[in-house]
């Protein structure tokens, strides 16, 4: 009993050590992803140029699809057409594809009015898409993105002087509501946690990461590799890393660049949208795996928690807070938000938000576990009037 107590005073010093240790590796990635990733290299293009296909799946996009046609409609690269696949909107959307492609012959729409069971809606509108179309090149790209004139000749040239088989941009993103500015730091920390920029281009590390708002892919290697059609991709709803997971272990060459100043990206500018959002990108992640999934929320619930209050009992302590416990919390505090900063000033957040970093931990947290309560109860993640597939 005496040696169990001993442990036990010791373990909130063991718990605030491993959370410092977590910290300054979180803020190490954060520093080294940043300084890896690069704008596209401007390369030579071939002559003739390749053709690229671009493939837009839409799902009751009215409110984006005006912005997002005018700008892929306006790209100075010289031979791509548009195929835009309709998901089943019951908005404007069929009538706005309609005028559309009345005015330009460069854009077809074609609309799926039935999702099968055994897919998910945007892997399935993707494939679609791909079958649709004979571009040498493929661009999976999303409605609530906006594109510069010089984005797809930049992004080929430097795909095709590198030999990437698949291309990734973070573009930039507009950060419009609580939720976005909350949630969306603490996932990006997380998915670098899955690879860096260099290590998505290093073919001996096993990792890599993509942004479904823009994945240019040589359809060669996508054929190749059995893209969306491969039966352990039909369903995910993270359709960007799985792809290029899985194009990576097909043996094909994957690539991120940044895309500051070529596409921007709104979405999610309310709470629950940014809630349901993140929680739909997670839900594949653990739905196989729900203990995983449970134990992953409660250690950031903890990692958000207890450094933070550690941090402010000693500030209100009437006795000088000296102790090893209120360093070790410091430090930790100070980590979490160097790397949040770091991320923030890349997207142009005041600092202000960087402070929040403790709190995004704990609501990354919360909702993991909401999100296992989905994947236990077999409800499925909602998402645009759909449920994620519950197995």
């Amino acid at each position: 009993m005496t040696r169990f107590l001993a442990v036990a005073r010791h373990m909130p010093t063991v718990a605030l050590s491993l959370a410092l240790g977590v910290a300054l590796r979180e803020s190490y990635r954060t520093r080294r992803s940043i300084a890896e990733t690069t704008l596209p290299q401007p390369g030579t293009l071939p002559t003739p140029a390749p053709r690229v296909s671009i493939v837009l799946p839409v799902r009751d996009e009215e409110d984006n699809i005006d912005g997002v046609l005018a700008t892929l409609l306006a790209q100075d690269y010289p031979d791509y057409d548009v195929t835009v696949i309709d998901d089943g909107s019951t908005d404007a959307t069929p009538h706005l594809l309609e005028a559309w492609a009345a005015r330009d012959p460069r854009l077809r729409a074609h609309r799926v009015e039935d999702l099968p069971s055994d897919w998910a809606g945007k892997t399935h509108a993707l494939h679609t898409g791909v079958g649709l179309t004979e571009g040498e090149w493929l661009l999976f790209t999303d409605a609530d993105t906006r594109h510069a004139p010089e984005t797809l000749r930049l992004m080929l040239g430097h795909a095709v002087s590198h030999g990437d088989d698949l291309l990734s941009m973070f573009t930039e993103l507009q950060f419009m509501g609580l939720g976005m500015r909350l949630l969306t730091p603490i996932g990006a920390l997380l998915l670098i946690e899955r690879a860096t920029a260099a290590e998505t281009r290093d073919r001996r590390h096993r990792g890599a990461i993509a942004n479904g708002q823009y994945v240019l892919v040589r359809r060669a290697a996508y054929n190749s590799s059995g893209g969306y059609a491969a039966p352990a991709l039909r369903r995910t709803f993270a359709d960007d890393v799985a792809l290029a997971e899985f194009m990576k272990r097909a043996g094909s060459h994957i690539d991120i660049v940044g895309g500051r100043g070529l596409v921007t990206n709104r979405q999610w500018t309310t709470w629950d949208s940014a809630w349901r959002g993140w929680r739909k990108s997670v839900y594949g992640e653990f739905a196989p795996r729900p203990l995983l999934g449970f134990a992953a929320g409660l250690t950031l619930i903890a990692y958000g928690l207890v450094p933070s209050l550690t941090l402010l009992r000693a500030l209100l302590s009437s006795r000088c807070p000296h102790g090893l416990a209120t360093l070790l919390a410091t430090a930790t505090v100070a980590a979490q938000v160097d790397a949040h900063a770091r991320f923030d000033r890349e997207f142009k957040l005041p600092f202000a938000w960087s402070l929040t970093a403790p709190a995004g931990w704990v609501m990354f947290g919360l909702l993991l576990l909401d999100t296992i309560r989905l994947i236990i109860t077999r409800r499925g993640a909602p998402w645009k009037n759909r449920t994620m597939p519950r197995s």
